[in-house]
Parts: C-alpha cells; sequence; structure tokens
C-alpha cells in the first residue's frame, strides 16, 4: 500500500466513520421514538382487526422502520408500504392519503388480515405482502424471490422478538 493509501484510510476512520455511526444512531433513535409514538395506533388497529400487534409491529419494523413518510422505489408509501392501488381496496383513494399513519395502519392491517385469512400461513401471508398474491403462489411452488424469503424471515425475525417482549 501506497503512503497515499494510508492516509486516505486514516482520514476515512477519523473523519467519516464517526459521521457514519452518528447518523445511524439518529436514524436508529428516530425510529425508536416513532415505534414509541405509533404503538397506541398500532395496538388499538391490530386489536379491532383481529391481528397480533407484535405482527404489524414486525411488518412496519422492516417495512418501513416506523418512517410515515417512506416511499419506496416501486411507490409503496407509508408505515406498512401500501401501494395506492392495494389501499383503495380498503377505502384509501389517495396517494396523500397512505401519508396519514392512522390510514395508513388500518388500510395495511386490514391487507394483512386478509391475506392471513386467504393463505393460513404467516410466511405465506408476509410473502403475498411483500410480493404480491399471484407471485406469492409462485413463490410457493418454486421457492423463488430471494428478496421475498429474505423479507420473510426479517418479519418473523422480528414478530418472535416483540412478541416476547410484548410489543
Amino acid at each position: 500500500m501506497k503512503n497515499s493509501d494510508w492516509l486516505f484510510l486514516f482520514f476515512l476512520a477519523v473523519y467519516c466513520l464517526p459521521i457514519c455511526a452518528t447518523a445511524a444512531e439518529e436514524q436508529t433513535s428516530g425510529a425508536a421514538s416513532n415505534k414509541q409514538r405509533f404503538t397506541p395506533l398500532i395496538e388499538r388497529t391490530a386489536k379491532r382487526y383481529g391481528v397480533e400487534a407484535a405482527l404489524v409491529h414486525a411488518l412496519i419494523k422492516v417495512e418501513s422502520n416506523y418512517n410515515p413518510d417512506a416511499v419506496s422505489r416501486a411507490g409503496a408509501i407509508g408505515l406498512m408500504q401500501l401501494l395506492p392501488g392495494t389501499a383503495a381496496d380498503y377505502g384509501v383513494e389517495s396517494r396523500e392519503a397512505l401519508f396519514d399513519p392512522a390510514l395508513n395502519v388500518r388500510a395495511g392491517t386490514r391487507h394483512l388480515k386478509r391475506l392471513l385469512k386467504k393463505y393460513k400461513n404467516i410466511s405465506r401471508a408476509l410473502a403475498a405482502y411483500n410480493a404480491g398474491e399471484g407471485s406469492a403462489v409462485r413463490f410457493r411452488r418454486t421457492g423463488a424471490y430471494t428478496e421475498t424469503r429474505k423479507y420473510t424471515v426479517s418479519v418473523i425475525r422480528y414478530y418472535q422478538k416483540y412478541k416476547k417482549r410484548g410489543d
């Protein structure tokens, strides 16, 4: 390694890594305060629709990390990352309305409830939530969609963690 390479690595270690660590801490603390902020809404909505609050929390953690303003590359919006077309099935008529945490959690929880009832299996319901219902059937047959598999495992891990803690 040349001296200039060592100098560059030193610069990264001294100046950039602390900035990155601080940004990560801010993201984590923001998610924690949002989790606390939205917990009453999530618990009330989950109870209303007969879905475990721990599962709704886990889905929100993976989907948006509790960011009500999150927008995915695919156009999914809000805490539960709903596509406007899916949300319309539950009475949410505008894209902008999906930024309202109460409307988003209500529509997302109703959608999750419908998928749980349809698939009678949490993993399949989560795969359908992530990749769409048609994709979930193909996913079950082929075991494809690495992203969907990772997503499902991640949600289930958080679900188990939150269930133990009583979240």
